[in-house]
């Protein structure tokens, strides 16, 4: 699927989430070639280091457990400390 945030074509982003994609604790997870999450899910709390869409700074956020961040993210960075995250792709 194209990167909705970016094409010129801009799909539903409301709809349903099609893949899941899990994150290894302490490694970097970048959304598949192509796409870009819509979102995050933390199962166990704490920072997570994001590239978002737009591309032009890493964020940090602060997660509780069982969580989700909405936000357009290309790349959760190896310093998260935030466990069991899944990036929500459409």
């Amino acid at each position: 699927m194209a990167n909705p945030f970016v094409d010129t074509f801009h799909p539903s982003q409301s709809g349903l989430v099609s893949d899941i994609v899990p994150r290894t604790d302490g490694q970097a997870l970048s959304a598949p070639e192509g796409s870009v999450a819509i979102g995050a899910y933390v199962t166990t709390g704490g920072t997570l280091i994001v590239e978002t869409a737009s591309g032009d700074t890493d964020r940090t956020v602060t997660m509780a457990n069982n969580s989700y961040l909405v936000c357009g993210i290309k790349t959760i960075r190896a310093g998260s400390t935030a466990t069991g995250v899944h990036l929500l792709v459409i």
